[in-house]
Formats: C-alpha cells, structure tokens, sequence
C-alpha cells in the first residue's frame, strides 16, 4: 500500500562513487608503498596522501551528486503545477 503523503524511498542503483573512492586510496596506497620504499617520500607525506584522498574524493563526490540532485529537481519543479511544487527564484 502506498501513502500518498509520504515520499518513497529512493535507493541508488550503483555504489560507483564509494567503489571508486575505494579503488582511489588503494592506488595512494600502493604508488605511495612504492615510493616510501624507494625513499622518495617519508611516512609522513603517505599518511597526509591516503588522509586526503579518504576524506577529499568522498567530499567532492558529495557536493557534485547534491548539486546534480537539486538540478534535476528544480528541472521537474519547474515542470509540474504550481500546486504540485514550485520553484522558489531567490
């Protein structure tokens, strides 16, 4: 049964942006693995790497999908009645 009131739930098809997250510090890792073992960089300079990419890619990712969320939803807004949504132009 469906409520009429209360909105579905919306689950995303794909887990692509925590996927490449993932797939990201694994690169950091492992280039930077290879670098610390050549002595072209210290333990410091890795971990500030791998904290970076943990913390920034997630971030970046976050603010494009919300960005691209409120688009696509000002887009239907604009396209439905007024009694139905209505875009506010402040």
């Amino acid at each position: 049964m469906t409520d009429p009131i209360t909105p579905p739930i919306h689950v995303p098809a794909s887990s692509l942006g925590e996927q490449i997250t993932t797939l990201l510090r694994y690169v950091v890792t492992a280039v930077g693995g290879y670098a610390l073992g050549r002595g072209w960089i210290d333990d410091d300079l890795l971990q500030m790497l791998i904290a970076l990419v943990t913390i920034a890619v997630p971030s970046a990712l976050g603010i494009y999908r919300t960005w691209r969320n409120q688009r696509k939803l000002r887009t239907v807004a604009e396209m439905v009645p007024n009694s139905i949504a209505v875009v506010d132009r402040r």
